[in-house]
């Protein structure tokens, strides 16, 4: 057995840690330069044409860039009409503002479990978790991962439901070829850094629903009627808000959608690069393919296997990182997943002044409890699914050489740890009070 760098070895990687960043080449620069000396820095015809490249990339009518991709989620909710009282089904297997954007309109998110394979909802808990009160479904395609859109869509018919498509994590991927994000009522894309494709912080919304769209328009933009023009003092419909996002952003966002299938291809590379080195590995799952179309990858996500490994998630992530693959900062960020019903918000169902609205308010004629069980699937998979690296374009071959050698290195240890009897606490208290 080859010695872990954590008990003194020598760690597979020294060079500099692998991190995010953004793609920014001579394109971006010279078009952020550019309305830099329009000296245009707000929201004017840069976003404009950023919205029109975005509308045909995807083949839809509109698209409204806006300042990220929590913004994107509030503003089609605001169309939908969801408000007190109404409920949400939402997945447990997210970032939070998938779900939180539902406590912004004052309703109430409804966690339905999740697939033990893709990591998205489970289409018979979603079901069973309808009510009268149920005016709208989010999924997500987390880290590319497809939805099974057809029977979802079909469910949503039946009872009148809106459907919201988060695809902040999978800007490409095919559904039966059709684009994500196009299939339902509306499709929510981020930019923020690391993501498919990025402005530093952005987002934007599709939608074929002119009434949406108007709706949706007017919502990031104080709630003016778009039909009066950008400098309207009339408001109209819905609560002011300000959502806009910049002509700076916008000029990078244009070119990296003129770059964008390059993006995803370089990440799907990367991705079966990993695959394939890490096809033999034992004791962990690699990321499904999809039955239904063809997924992207904003992240490369495995499966660990407990009782193979003889040990938990935690006690591998600190002996990666002690190989140099691996930043164990991430501990405390949105690549060490929890389960979203058991945030402290929705468990102390912690309304705005203090108060437990909207879980507990005359508007709500129902009743939800937030608790461990609630979701058992999603439960498990945030105690295995470890968010391994990201797949993004600018990595090089080595640091995917290294990434599977630290791998297959620390698992080949574990499970010779386990047969020899020999337990394994790397991690310390510190780092299991982060989790």
């Amino acid at each position: 057995m080859e010695k872990l760098a954590i008990d003194g070895g020598n760690p597979v990687r020294s060079r500099n840690p692998i991190v995010e960043t953004d793609v920014f080449e001579e394109e971006e620069f010279n078009a952020l330069m550019e309305v830099a000396k329009s000296k245009k820095l707000r929201r004017a015809e840069a976003t404009v044409e950023y919205e029109r490249t975005i509308a045909e990339w995807f083949g839809v009518k509109h698209a409204i860039a806006v300042s990220n991709g929590t913004t994107a989620l509030h503003i089609a909710l605001a169309a939908f009409g969801i408000g007190p009282g109404d409920e949400v089904i939402v997945t447990p297997y997210t970032f939070v503002a998938s779900d939180t954007a539902v406590l912004e309109q004052n309703a109430i998110p409804i966690f339905a479990d999740i697939d033990p394979v893709h990591l998205t909802l489970d289409l018979e808990d979603v079901e069973r978790k309808i009510t009268p009160r149920t005016k709208a479904i989010i999924p997500v395609t987390i880290s590319g991962s497809l939805v099974d859109m057809d029977p979802l869509m079909e469910l949503a018919k039946k009872h009148n439901l809106y459907v919201l498509e988060d695809a902040c994590q999978s800007l490409g991927a095919r559904y039966k070829g059709k684009l994500v994000g196009t299939i339902g009522h509306v499709g929510v894309f981020s930019t923020v850094t690391g993501k498919i494709t990025n402005t530093g912080e952005g987002g934007f919304v599709i939608t074929n629903d002119t009434e949406l769209y108007e709706k949706m328009w007017g919502y990031q933009d104080f709630a003016r009627r778009r039909s009066l023009g950008p400098a309207s003092k009339y408001h109209f419909d819905l609560p002011c808000t300000n959502y806009r996002i910049t002509n700076m952003q916008a000029a990078i966002g244009t070119q990296q959608m003129h770059r964008a299938w390059d993006l995803i291809h370089k990440r799907t590379e990367n991705a079966n690069y990993l695959r394939e080195k890490l096809a033999d590995c034992p004791g962990i799952v690699l990321p499904s393919e999809s039955p239904w179309g063809e997924r992207v990858y904003f992240y490369f996500l495995i499966r660990l296997l407990p009782e193979v490994l003889g040990t938990d998630m935690l006690n591998f992530a600190v002996a990666l990182a002690s190989e140099g693959v691996y930043n164990i900062k991430y501990l405390s960020t949105t690549r060490w997943m929890i389960p979203q019903h058991l945030e402290p918000l929705f468990v102390n169902k912690a309304g705005y002044g203090g108060t437990k609205c909207p879980f507990e308010c005359p508007w709500y004629e129902g009743e939800v409890e937030y608790y461990k069980g609630l979701c058992p699937v999603a439960e498990k998979a945030c105690d295995e699914v470890f968010w391994l690296a990201s797949v993004h374009p600018l990595l090089e071959k080595q640091d995917l050489d290294d990434i599977a050698a630290a791998v297959i290195k620390v698992t080949n240890a574990f499970i010779e740890k386990k047969e020899q009897g020999i337990p394994i606490n790397y991690a310390t208290d510190e780092q299991r009070a982060i989790l």
